[in-house]
């Protein structure tokens, strides 16, 4: 893997080319895009070892959004992990660069720190990815605030997968299909500007 990434690199990273008639960005990395390939050659190996066949071989629409959730997940923190590194090494000041963590006792969730302020991408079911802004230590886990009415008021902004032809997951944001590139973009800035000192 490379040591240095320039704007062109990550300008390319998951994008179709610019003929493409739709602003889908596929996230599936080479390494997880034959992942479901690995998994049928393990349970075929299990069917040799125990003699036992599982005839329940589709996977419900639950399993499959919460494969995708957790890949998507994964390819956000990579992709943000690059632009993070971007963006410190061209600050002076290392104190102040972007950290991206993984939020323990999950299987994807992350978080992007700098000056106090967290940016955090956590899945709230399958095909529900919650992504909010924390400026205050311990709570962030919640995702819901209760207000003086009592009723119930969400945290952040949630993009949602619909499962689309051959079970493909796409993700959207109040009804419309998310641009990777542009949402990571959004955020970011948002975070980057908001956590200046």
């Amino acid at each position: 893997m490379k040591d240095t990434w320039t704007v062109d690199d990550l300008n390319n990273v998951g994008a179709k080319t610019s003929d493409s008639p739709d602003v889908y960005i596929p996230y599936d990395e080479t390494s997880l895009e034959a992942f479901w390939l690995v998994e049928m050659a393990r349970g075929e190996e299990e069917i040799e070892h125990t003699g036992v066949i599982n005839y329940d071989a589709t996977r419900s629409p639950e399993q499959i959004l919460k494969e995708a959730t957790v890949s998507y997940l994964k390819y956000l923190r990579s992709y943000i992990t690059r632009l993070a590194s971007l963006f410190n090494t061209h600050k002076s000041i290392s104190a102040s660069g972007v950290k991206v963590y993984a939020i323990g006792n999950t299987e994807a969730d992350f978080m992007v720190f700098r000056n106090s302020l967290k940016l955090i991408f956590s899945a709230q079911r399958p095909g529900t990815i919650q992504i909010s802004f924390n400026a205050h230590t311990g709570g962030f886990f919640t995702s819901n605030a209760v207000t003086p009415s009592g009723s119930s008021e969400q945290i952040g902004d949630i993009i949602n997968a619909q499962l689309g032809p051959f079970n493909e997951a796409i993700w959207t944001y109040q009804g419309r299909t998310v641009n990777t590139k542009e949402m990571v973009r959004y955020f970011l800035t948002r975070f980057v500007q908001n956590s200046a000192r």
